[in-house]
């Protein structure tokens, strides 16, 4: 469960900016007696404001976190360009998330020529130290400062952990039996953004959950598809021999790239074959009363867009997961953005305390009308300054955010801020010039 997420000098955002998703800052570092995280966490972070003004960094941000505990290398240090000074400072993350019901703070700190600083720290009735990780520039090895709970190959992952390394992240390669549990809750994180490779990446997904469990991801299928009245009746799973030609012409691509001889047979890996081999099936149910079966080809970017983001959003409901989404009301109606959103917030159905945190311009999430969706402390708001840097404000800081205020009407009369000031005076001047430029 996510807690809250601070990132510094990554970017536009140039000062210390955190997302916090607790319910109000608390006087003890874990819950009252008889209270849980998920009682003292918001379900859903919705992040509103003008293009460009640091909403997608933000979460790109946390993504880059995550693929750096993951193992990817050269990636944390992004310091804000538009200030040298900057330039000699760190890229500084640092994360409150729980694992087994243990609080936990993990941070990083990035220069250009690698990690210099990385701790993890656990919560009781205070701080207890699990690891403080610290090198500095050209030092082959890190310094590892264990706490008295570190159990596990500390030393062996420390002697093969690089400048350019996480530590947890080779303690999560090396299966190290203290962090690496607590390294995969930490990357129990799916990101979505909206683009069409990575639409197809997750139909792909979807496709290998409907081989794996037929039964259950088919009947899930057909109730994603009811539930946003897209005229279709199922979805199937094709899978199909492929004809000999197209075998022949994919060894061909894959012999190019090895070093195999221009004769010999290349074999086509399995996972390949498997995706290229299957294909989804609509079923609609026509005018004529018979079931047609239309690809994937032919079904709306509003309907691959429904399904490919609601199977992920099943899965993360299920597991208890936190689901990351940029630009959630891409292709999709506000109705399907809203009940998307519903979905997380009814604690009879998220009972796992799966999160959503996503970036949106869909204003009517913020409407009372019929109900209130959100509230103030599930709202942030992101704000380009004057001097190009980004900053992120909770919209519980206004005071007139009061139960039955409009929040919609408000924000987008300007009263919140984090909305574009919009000056067409130029175009307006191109525009009104004659039709031969003059």
């Amino acid at each position: 469960m996510l807690l809250d997420f601070t990132v510094e000098n990554y970017r536009c955002y140039a000062e210390e900016t955190t997302l916090d998703l607790t319910h109000e800052p608390l006087r003890t570092l874990t819950p009252r007696p008889g209270s849980t995280w998920q009682e003292q966490t918001w379900r859903v972070a919705a992040l509103f404001g003008a293009n460009a003004s640091g909403k997608s960094t933000l979460l790109d941000a946390l993504n880059c976190l995550h693929h750096a505990v993951g193992g990817k290398r050269d990636i944390p240090y992004q310091p804000f360009a538009l200030d040298h000074e900057h330039s000699s400072r760190t890229s500084r993350f640092s994360i409150s998330f729980t694992h087994d019901g243990q609080r936990y703070s993990y941070s990083v700190e990035a220069h250009a020529w690698g990690i210099s600083r990385e701790e993890l720290w656990a919560a009781g009735q205070r701080w207890r130290k699990v690891f403080i990780r610290t090198q500095a520039e050209g030092e082959d090895t890190p310094t590892i400062d264990a706490g008295a709970s570190l159990r596990g190959a500390t030393r062996e992952v420390s002697r093969i952990t690089t400048i350019k390394d996480l530590f947890l992240a080779v303690a999560l390669r090396y299966k190290h039996a203290t962090l690496a549990p607590i390294a995969r809750s930490l990357r129990a994180v799916r990101f979505i953004h909206h683009s069409d490779e990575e639409r197809s990446a997750r139909l792909r997904w979807l496709m290998s959950r409907l081989a794996e469990k037929p039964t259950w991801w088919s009947d899930v299928s057909d109730a994603i598809a009811h539930s946003a009245d897209l005229g279709i009746t199922r979805v199937e799973l094709e899978e199909r021999d492929l004809p000999p030609e197209l075998l022949e012409q994919l060894q061909r691509i894959i012999r190019l790239g090895t070093e195999e001889g221009e004769d010999e047979a290349a074999e086509i890996p399995e996972e390949i074959l498997r995706e290229v081999q299957r294909s989804l099936v609509f079923i609609h149910h026509g005018a004529d009363g018979q079931e047609h079966r239309l690809s994937l080809g032919a079904q709306s970017q509003g309907t691959l867009t429904w399904l490919a983001t609601l199977g992920p959003a099943i899965d993360a409901l299920r597991l208890g997961q936190v689901l990351v989404i940029d630009e959630l009301d891409a292709s999709l109606h506000p109705t399907l953005t809203a009940t998307l959103v519903d979905l997380f917030k009814d604690p009879d159905l998220n009972t796992h305390g799966a999160q959503l945190v996503f970036t949106t311009h869909d204003t009517s999430l913020l409407d009372n009308s019929p109900v209130r969706l959100l509230e103030s402390g599930e709202v942030w708001l992101c704000e380009k300054n004057t001097d190009g840097s980004s900053e992120l404000i909770p919209l519980s800081t206004f005071t007139s955010t009061r139960k039955g205020t409009n929040k919609q009407r408000r924000y987008l009369v300007g009263a919140f801020g984090a909305i574009p000031h919009v000056d067409t005076s130029q175009i307006r001047r191109f525009v009104s010039t004659s039709s031969d430029g003059k």
